[in-house]
């Protein structure tokens, strides 16, 4: 056989075998087709989700130092703009006045707004209120406090189900007394918190 016959041999056989060999590997191992993308959005998690995570917390008023903060939450998806949320936070400062240690602890549910749809931006932004319990343990707390958080915040999925993210919260408190024996007269320190939190979690 000449050279001409075995290229033209070649050249028939790579024309004949090339559309087989093509659609085997387009459908080789459940790949798309070659004119839609390989690497689809990743999908947002089902109706629910658990968080952890911490931060830092501080008062306001200047009652205690900034302090190391941790949380747990739970997330129940209404619909994709609309969230239910409970939430665990603890903290442990320290009182400017008498340098006692001041834990606290706090519960509460609360409202969430997804002011973007699910993967419609890299970060998805939001905002939350609620309405809770917070009790201050150490001398001279206060066992029994009724605070309103309000936060912003935004989180991202890194997986179909394992999310990461951050929020600031603002914790006005009612009927909460934090002063001590050297108060002065007629001031009422108060329980007033604020929080940046940084949480990872899983979404089912």
């Amino acid at each position: 056989m000449t050279t001409g016959r075995i290229v033209a041999a070649v050249l028939a056989f790579a024309a004949l075998g090339a559309p087989t060999l093509a659609h085997a590997q387009n459908n080789q191992g459940g790949m798309p087709p070659a004119d839609e993308p390989v690497i689809q959005r990743v999908p947002r998690p089902q109706s629910f989700s658990v968080e952890g995570g911490a931060g830092v917390v501080g008062f306001l008023g200047g009652v205690g130092s900034l302090g190391v903060g941790w949380n747990v939450r739970i997330t129940g998806a209404i619909n994709d703009r609309w969230a239910l949320e409970g939430n665990y936070l603890g903290s442990a400062n320290t009182r400017a006045d008498t340098r006692d240690s001041l834990v606290m602890t706090s519960l509460d549910a609360g409202l969430r707004y997804n002011l973007a749809a699910a993967n419609a931006l890299p970060l998805q932004p939001f905002v939350v209120g609620g309405v809770g319990y917070a009790g201050f343990a150490g001398n001279y707390g206060d066992a029994f406090t009724l605070v309103v958080p309000v936060g912003v915040g935004a989180d991202r999925l890194l997986t179909e189900n394992i999310k990461v993210g951050a929020r600031f919260n603002y914790r006005p408190a009612f009927f909460d007394n934090l002063g001590s024996p050297i108060t002065p007269a007629g001031d009422e320190p108060g329980a007033d918190t604020w929080s940046l939190l940084a949480q990872v979690g899983g979404g089912f």
